[in-house]
Parts: C-alpha cells; structure tokens; sequence
C-alpha cells in the first residue's frame, strides 16, 4: 500500500486457486499504515457482513446484503473514529504495535 492519506484496503480470499472470492476483510489505512484487524469482514457464501464498530477486535454486529457486493465505505459511520484515523494527534499517540508498515 503506497498510498497517502486515509483510505480503506480490501484483501480478498478464495477457497480455490481461480475461483470466486469467498470472503473479504476490510482494514483502514493512513500514511501508508495499515491497522493490524479489520473494522469489517464479508462473507460472499452467505452475504453476511461481521462489522467491527469500534475496532477492538470483536465483532459488534452482523447482517445479511440482499446484494452478494459490498462497499465498505458505507459502514463508515458506524466505526468509532474512522474519520480521525489521520488526525496526526492520533496517530502520533498510537503504539507501533497497533500498525503494521506495509511497503
């Protein structure tokens, strides 16, 4: 991830080599550091979504998506603090071990 400034990344997983992605977890990013869990996961087999609200590790809520596709930044606002994750007070006050440098 080279990107600067805050941004949500999406890994995705397949069960199979080539074939369809069958989860995602979603991280928040900020200068290029990338938080160590995600604040939201998608599970494709079931349309359901596992959404980590205060992004202590623990999922908050789940659901089901009449849609099989997600856009993370929707659940923006029910994540505590996602829109001061660059706020360089913030930042500058978290452990190393909270982020992990991805180059």
């Amino acid at each position: 991830m080279f990107a600067t400034g805050r941004l949500i990344k999406g890994l995705y997983y397949s069960e199979v080599q080539k074939g369809l992605n069958a989860m995602a977890a979603f991280y928040m990013a900020c200068d290029q550091l990338l938080e160590r869990t995600p604040f939201l996961m998608m599970d494709f087999r079931s349309d359901q979504f596992f959404l980590d609200g205060n992004r202590d590790g623990c999922v908050d809520a789940t659901g089901t998506l009449a849609l099989p596709e997600i856009d993370p930044a929707n659940f923006l606002p029910y994540v505590d603090g996602a829109d001061e994750i660059c706020n360089e007070d913030l930042i500058s006050q978290r452990q190393p071990d909270e982020l992990i440098a991805v180059s």
